[in-house]
């Protein structure tokens, strides 16, 4: 049997890339899905200049405090780009499904997530910092 240019793999790496490959096939959907709100909100949003934007709407960079309507807990986020993303430090991407639910919305406004494990109802209860707010 001729094996020359055949690639072969043990049956355990085999699998273990499948699995792999699996993985990044869900989580290339759950980016599509984000995306196709983002751009969704993109194409409704009202454009303004950073020193028109009112200090009480949520923007890129913004440090805010939700709290999810079932529980009552509050919780500190900043809203960044995906390359800065640490949940662990309270810092959500904008493509993340909290991110784009806050986005340009205000303090007050209560938002529906869907997230795998279910629907959550967040209410914005406080905006820390705004980088908008800082240029005025």
């Amino acid at each position: 049997m001729d094996r020359h240019g055949t690639i072969q793999l043990t049956r355990q790496d085999a699998e273990r890339l499948r699995f792999m490959a699996e993985a990044l096939a869900a989580q290339s959907r759950g980016i599509q899905k984000q995306l196709h709100t983002l751009d969704g909100l993109m194409r409704s949003a009202l454009l303004l200049e950073a020193t028109q934007t009112p200090p009480n709407v949520v923007t890129i960079d913004s440090r805010l405090l939700i709290e999810d309507l079932y529980s009552g807990e509050i919780k500190e986020i900043e809203l960044v780009f995906p390359e800065e993303t640490n949940p662990q430090r309270g810092k959500l991407s904008v493509l993340s499904a909290i991110g784009c639910a806050v986005l340009g919305r205000a303090v007050g406004d209560r938002v529906v997530v869907e997230t795998d494990k279910g629907s959550l109802q967040l209410r914005i209860a406080a905006l820390i910092y705004q980088p908008e707010a800082s240029l005025l």
